[in-house]
Order: structure tokens, then C-alpha cells, then sequence
């Protein structure tokens, strides 16, 4: 592999790299059969993760609950409109950041409270 473009993947033997202009602006993956990637000026195709195994840490499962809550959270203000309009004027957001907004606004309660 060129060494002006690393790739966390160069140990991996199952990849391809082209310089097809027909892969040049794409990434992505199809289906869950193959990932194409941009490295520089390097499309790098490769096979889809096998994240079976993977064992998370507590921190990280405890982030993902606390998203999980987050999302329950935002979507049942965005579902009632009176709580859609009233959280839409408290952070002073549009409503395509409400979402956005309600999720950072719960992380950071979740902060306080921890405290």
C-alpha cells in the first residue's frame, strides 16, 4: 500500500484499492457485503466489519443507554406539538435542530445529575 495514504485497514488482506472514476465520490456500504471507503485520492473497498465480538467497556454501554433515553426523550417532545412548540422557544432552535438540540439538552441534565 502507498505510505502517503494510511489505512487503519493495511493488515487486513481482503481489500481492494482502485482508482475507478466511477467508484471516486462514492462510500458507503452495500448491503452488509462490502464497505467503500476514501483514503486521499484512493477509493479502498473492503469487507463489511464483524462486530459480533466486540466487547464494550462500561463506559460505553452506559453512553449508549443514556442515548437510548435521550431519543425517547426527544422523540416524545417532538411527537406533542405543544411540547414541540414550547421546547422549540426554551432552546431558541428551528425545528429541523430541535432534535439535535433536545438530545445535547438531555447529556447535559444527565451531567448535572451525576454530579
Amino acid at each position: 500500500m502507498n505510505e502517503s495514504y494510511p489505512c487503519p485497514e493495511q493488515n487486513l488482506i481482503n481489500m481492494a484499492i482502485s482508482e475507478n472514476m466511477l467508484l471516486k465520490k462514492l462510500s458507503g456500504h452495500l448491503g452488509k457485503q462490502i464497505v467503500v471507503k476514501q483514503y486521499g485520492d484512493k477509493t479502498v473497498i473492503s469487507a463489511y466489519p464483524d462486530m459480533s465480538r466486540r466487547k464494550l467497556s462500561k463506559k460505553q454501554k452506559k453512553v449508549n443507554e443514556t442515548m437510548y433515553e435521550a431519543n425517547v426523550y426527544a422523540q416524545t417532545i417532538i411527537h406533542d406539538e405543544k411540547k414541540r412548540n414550547e421546547a422549540q422557544l426554551r432552546l431558541n432552535v428551528t425545528r429541523n435542530r430541535l432534535y439535535t438540540s433536545l438530545i445535547s439538552e438531555y447529556f447535559k441534565k444527565q451531567k448535572s445529575v451525576a454530579k
